[in-house]
Parts: structure tokens; sequence; C-alpha cells
């Protein structure tokens, strides 16, 4: 048998795969809104299933959660199109409503008196207990129930994915090529419905309403940043959820904190480690592409005043464009001497002229800026 701990971390890594499939296509389609509606519409089916049965691992929870997620999302889309409301706003509607619903039910209406239901596993999941509910066949313990749950869940969504995988990959990527080719977008909202309520009912008792949420959108949102093929999106967002899971995991157990809120924390700081310094989107490196841009365009004035004018030295030059440019000596100097350098410019019986390369480099810039002179 396995540790109790190796237990935990298994089934929660399955329920982060499990939601991270669906939330990778979701992310790439710009559809943050039907995670969150799914999340919390889910909630009146569990609390309904709940009046017959008191434990979240029921079947039946996954039933009517599924069930009642499809038809959040579904009024959603209905009531956007009856109305002039955005999908976001009514998101937010109905969603809350369902859940609030759900809260008063599982609250207040039960029919099996024999075990109390904590609401807090609502919001927080019942993440550390999951390996004392077991499946047995025949009398013999084959582990955890949500384990064998979850992954049957995980392969319906992988085996959804790789039937539909080029639907997903036009609909996602263009729109107006998926609707010249008369592609249902009908059909894949469908599928995409069916799949985040499946993933968002079966994570319910493992994961509650925070971390299921930040399954389904964090780590896509994160994986967003470094890349914008959809396979790869996947594979990086499943990636990115099981590296949160692991961290959060050994964080939350030896310090006896919460596991959930370990591990959306970490699912936080991911997202904002990428949004700071992902390669290509990150906030940083755009900001020094931007001081490139810039000292670059510097370095284009400089040329085009040198290509109209020739000063008698460097120094003369520099004094003329600080005073005339009103830019910092220093910074003028420092521009003028990397010019030089890079052999845009020269210094000849005491006069300073561009070069050839410089000339062309100038006549190049002018040229993709439909400037004339």
């Amino acid at each position: 048998m396995f540790s109790m701990e190796f237990e935990i971390v298994i089934v929660i890594i399955l329920s982060a795969i499990t939601c991270s499939i669906p939330g990778a296509f979701l992310v790439m389609r710009k559809n943050y809104y039907a995670a969150d509606t799914a999340n919390r519409s889910a909630m009146l089916g569990i609390a309904i299933a709940l009046i017959f049965s008191s434990f979240l691992s029921s079947p039946l929870v996954i039933i009517l959660g599924s069930l009642t997620a499809i038809l959040g999302m579904y009024l959603v889309k209905k009531i956007k199109g009856l109305t002039h409301f955005r999908a976001k706003g009514m998101s937010i509607i109905v969603s809350s409503t369902l859940l609030c619903f759900g809260i008063l039910i599982a609250s207040n209406i039960s029919l099996n008196n024999s075990a109390e239901f904590d609401l807090s596993i609502i919001y927080l999941g019942d993440t550390a207990f999951t390996s004392f509910n077991r499946l047995r066949i025949a009398g013999i313990d084959i582990g955890s129930y949500a384990f064998y749950s979850i992954l049957i869940i995980m392969i319906i969504n992988i085996i959804i994915v790789m039937v539909y995988y080029k639907e997903f990959k036009i609909d996602g990527v263009d729109k107006y090529y998926a609707a010249s080719i008369e592609m249902k977008e009908e059909t894949i909202d469908f599928i995409l419905v069916i799949m985040t309520a499946l993933s968002v009912s079966v994570s319910f008792q493992t994961a509650g309403i925070f971390m299921t949420s930040a399954f389904i959108l964090g780590p896509a949102a994160a994986a967003l940043f470094y890349t914008k093929r959809l396979s790869t999106l996947a594979i990086v967002s499943v990636f990115l959820s099981s590296i949160a899971c692991l961290v959060g995991f050994s964080i939350a157990w030896p310090a006896e904190v919460s596991i959930s809120g370990a591990i959306v924390s970490f699912i936080g700081i991911l997202f904002i480690l990428s949004v700071l310094f992902a390669p290509e989107e990150g906030i940083i490196k755009k900001y020094f592409d931007y001081l490139a841009e810039q000292k670059k365009l510097d370095e284009y004035i400089i040329l085009d005043i040198l290509n109209t004018q020739i000063y008698t030295s460097s120094s003369a030059l520099i004094e003329r464009l600080a005073k005339s440019l009103n830019w910092k000596f220093l910074r003028v100097s420092y521009l003028v001497n990397k010019l030089k350098a890079d052999k845009m410019l020269e210094e000849v019986n005491g006069y300073i002229y561009l070069t050839e390369e410089g000339k062309y480099e100038i006549d190049k810039f002018m040229k993709t800026q439909n400037c004339f002179h």
C-alpha cells in the first residue's frame, strides 16, 4: 500500500491535470468566465445530491454537479443572447445565484443525518482526508476512491481532446476560418462545457471552489505567456499545475496549514512570475525592449541630423546636440561614441561624417517609416 501522503499528492495532481485540460482550451478561446460559472453552478447539483447522501464521494455528486454546471453555463449564454448584458456580468449573477441556493440546501436540508456536512469543504475541499475514503472490490482495498473517479474523468477529457483536437485548434486560433468551413461553434462550446462540468464536479471533493478555479485558469493563463501553440499550451499548463501541487503540498503538509491554500497561493506566484519574467511576453522583457528601441531611436535621430549637417568634431557635435535636443551631456556622449564604435560615424580631418554604413542604416530606417528627404 502507498503512504497517505503519496496518495494525497497523486489525487491532487490528477485533479490539477483533469482541470487544466479544458482550462487550456478555455483560455485559448478567451472564455475565462466559463470556469467560474461551472465551478459555482456545480454547487447546486452537489447540494441536491447531499440530500440523498452526506458524502461528496457519491457518484450522484458528479452526475448532478455536472448537470447544474452545464445548466449554469447554458443560462449565461442564453440570457446573454436575449439581453445586452456582457457574458462576464451574467456569469457573476447566474453562478452566484446557483451557488447560494446550493449553500442553503447543503446547510439546511439532509435526509441522511448520520453525518454532518462541513461547508468549509465547499471553499477549500477535503484534500487531507481523501485517502480515508477507500474503494473496495470484493472486500479488497484497491486505493482511494477519489483517485479512480478523477482518473476516469481525466481519461475521458484526454479522449475528447484526441477526437476533437483539430476542431479545438481551428476554433481557438481562427474563428473566421472555422466559420468559413461551416464549423459549428455551438458544438465546440458544448464539448468544452461537458469537459469543464465533469472536471469541476469530480474535483470538488479534493479541491473545493478556490482550488478548482485556480486549476482551470491559473496554469493555462501562466502558460499563455510562454507559448501560443495550442498543444504546447496544454502541456505547459499541465506541467505548471503539477509543479504547483508538489510545491504547495510539500510546504503545507509539514507546516500543517491548508493544502488548498498553499497550492492556490503558489499558482498565483507562478502566474505573477510569468507576468514579470516570461522570456517573450513578460513585463520586464518588454520594458528592456522598450529601452532598447528608445535608445535605437535616439541613435537614428543623431544619424539623421548628421545626414544633413557636418560638425567640426565629436565634442562640438555632442555639445550642440545636448543643447538643441535638451538631452543630458553624458547621454549624448554615450550615443555618439557607440555610433563611432559601430562604424556609423567617422572623424576625418577634424570633421565628423556619416560612414557608408551609417548612410545605409538611416536610409533604410526612413524608408520603413515612409519618410522622405
